[in-house]
């Protein structure tokens, strides 16, 4: 656009009235775009947001208490006989159920239980002598060849010797099974963690060889105060954290008599196998006081500002409705809520922090963080 100017003041009227209409011009566009921008919701394009429903369930409160990963098979083996270790399991060894752990050394016990096989074909050997014998003078003494007391005394003898062919049978079996007992067996699957004995030393019936543990095989081990113990009973579903992960277990056993000085009641949870080892430390979440029935959200679902909480439900028209709440119980990755929301809102749980009232929302798929 040109303008010629008749004079210096003429040309700067000129310039004022171009400046205000390029002014007026881009005022124009923009409140354009901004009513357009409106309709399609802020910046444009819908936001995308993760939802779940809001759901009327029973809630407690609920405390974290520390816990302990721990193995229900855990067991210190004994040696059974008194001799001289000659192989102990090394610290580490996977074990079956049944696999040697120890050896002792068995030389003098082998060679007692070889004498015992030989009295046993010995009298093995008599008896069958005796039992011919008794065939032989029954066969004269109807022929008038032998006298009666001649055959009591052979078949005294016959009977003495079977009752020492099954002494001498009772000594085999009882060789047999001490030296088994030369041998330490693992009574479940396992790893050996601790070796108390070596190599070489002698040890009595009863002394500590090896320690095993089953790492498959786990639970949880917590205590409680006498605030939790009686909002607890065997079947109940706890959440288990540790360093961000959860799982769900079971309460197996309630141990209903505290200890004397910390007050504090044993709990055991039967737990899912998901890679965690025994010894590790674990927050157990517990109830504190009676369940109750309330409108619960996720956590993921709360929106914190100065002026109060509030969380976003998504419209049947898929636009953003700020609704200003109050809390409650809270359990686990869920909260009471209490508001203008209903059961089954779609409640925004990701993506709410960036949110305006009235924007458009896009649902996608996901889960709360």
């Amino acid at each position: 656009m040109f303008f010629t100017c008749v004079d210096q003041s003429h040309c700067r009227t000129k310039n004022k009235f171009v400046i205000l209409l390029c002014v007026s011009l881009i005022t124009l566009v923009w409140s354009l775009l901004a009513i357009s921008a409106e309709k399609k919701g802020f910046g444009g394009r819908a936001s995308p947001v993760v939802v779940s429903q809001a759901t009327e369930q029973f809630l407690a409160p609920t405390i974290q208490v520390p816990g302990t990963v721990m193995s229900r098979q855990q067991s210190e083996l004994p040696a059974e006989v008194e001799g001289r270790l000659t192989w102990v399991a090394d610290v580490g060894s996977k074990l079956k159920s049944g696999d040697v752990v120890a050896r002792l050394d068995d030389t003098l016990y082998k060679l007692n239980a070889a004498e015992n096989k030989a009295t046993l074909k010995r009298e093995i050997v008599r008896l069958d002598y005796l039992e011919k014998e008794v065939i032989r003078l029954e066969k004269l003494i109807k022929g008038d060849f032998s006298s009666k007391n001649t055959l009591d005394k052979m078949l005294l003898d016959r009977d003495v010797a079977r009752s020492e062919v099954v002494v001498a049978k009772a000594k085999i079996k009882i060789d047999e099974e001490t030296l088994r007992r030369y041998k330490v067996y693992a009574p479940f699957n396992g790893i050996v963690i601790e070796r108390t004995k070596r190599e070489g030393e002698w040890i009595s019936g009863g002394d500590t060889v090896v320690m095993i543990s089953n790492p498959d095989n786990l639970e949880i081990d917590t205590r409680v105060s006498d605030k939790s113990i009686n909002f607890l009973q065997n079947g109940d579903k706890l959440n288990i954290y540790r360093q961000g992960n959860k799982i769900v277990g079971t309460v197996r056993a309630i141990v209903r008599i505290g200890d004397a000085q910390s007050h504090l009641f044993d709990i055991k949870i039967d737990m899912p196998n998901k890679g965690w080892l025994a010894g590790q430390a674990v927050k157990v979440e517990v109830p504190v006081g009676q369940a109750r029935k309330v409108l619960a959200v996720s956590r993921d679902a709360l929106v914190l500002r100065r002026d109060g909480s509030s969380i976003y439900r998504v419209s049947s028209e898929n636009k953003a409705e700020k609704i200003s709440i109050t809390t409650n119980i809270s359990s686990g990755d869920l909260i009471g809520v209490e508001g203008n929301i209903e059961a089954g809102d779609q409640i925004v749980i990701r993506g709410g922090e960036r949110l305006r009232p009235g924007q458009a929302v896009k649902i996608i798929p996901g889960k709360a963080s």
